[in-house]
């Protein structure tokens, strides 16, 4: 690919990244102000200075339009993610510290505001059964990166490493990400979720074994 066809490429890429932006900034800002009902999808458009077919190429509706329905991890950074892994070696030493930069890369791409993130909050107090949404995705992103890490790790999702694995990264994941956006916060994401994968890893360094079953006294 030559410089100008990258160059070309990568402002397709920021164009589609502001569009997106733009439709999801204004959904919030109209369904915390008046609920999903209380507004339409050319509404929307106008606000965002687009068309409804264009509103149409980037979300499906109103609801994913609110919560910014992710379109998941791009290939930039799973592929040095599954390459750093050891198939052989089970689960591999570096998976915990791969996990984290995997989420902080996924992140700053996503360049998301404390403000949009208020906003988001906002939108969702006006319209609690987006919640339920917001869960849904929640169970299909842990479910894909499942297999992100059984692939890395030459194992079968249904492993229950890899399940345990999924799980806690997940839960610090989710409990990085409002502390992160306080207002209050000053530490980089990765500082927070650093800290917390680091303390959830040495928690568990200090139990003992756990037996399969215990004798009866």
């Amino acid at each position: 690919m030559t410089n100008s066809a990258s160059s070309d490429l990568g402002l397709r890429e920021r164009k589609r990244a502001a569009t997106r932006q733009a439709i999801t900034s204004a959904a919030r800002a109209l369904t915390a102000q008046s609920g999903l009902g209380g507004y339409t999808v050319e509404e929307v458009c106008e606000q965002a200075g687009i068309s409804r077919r264009t509103f149409f190429n980037y979300f499906p509706s109103k609801e994913d339009a609110v919560l910014g329905t992710p379109e998941g991890l791009p290939e930039e950074l799973t592929g040095p993610f599954i390459d750093g892994g050891s198939p052989d070696a089970g689960l591999s030493e570096t998976l915990l510290q791969d996990l984290v930069d995997l989420a902080v890369a996924h992140v700053e791409g996503m360049a998301v505001s404390r403000a949009e993130l208020l906003q988001l909050k906002e939108a969702l107090a006006t319209e609690p059964r987006l919640v339920m949404k917001v869960m849904q995705g929640t169970r299909e992103l842990e479910e894909g990166l499942r297999r992100l890490i059984a692939l890395r790790e030459g194992l079968l999702p249904e492993d229950p490493r890899i399940a345990a694995v999924t799980t806690i990264f997940t839960a610090l994941v989710q409990r990085a990400g409002p502390e992160f956006f306080d207002p209050s916060n000053t530490r980089t994401y990765r500082q927070v979720l650093t800290s917390g994968a680091e303390t959830a890893r040495a928690a568990f360094a200090a139990f003992s074994p756990l037996a399969s079953t215990k004798e009866k006294p």
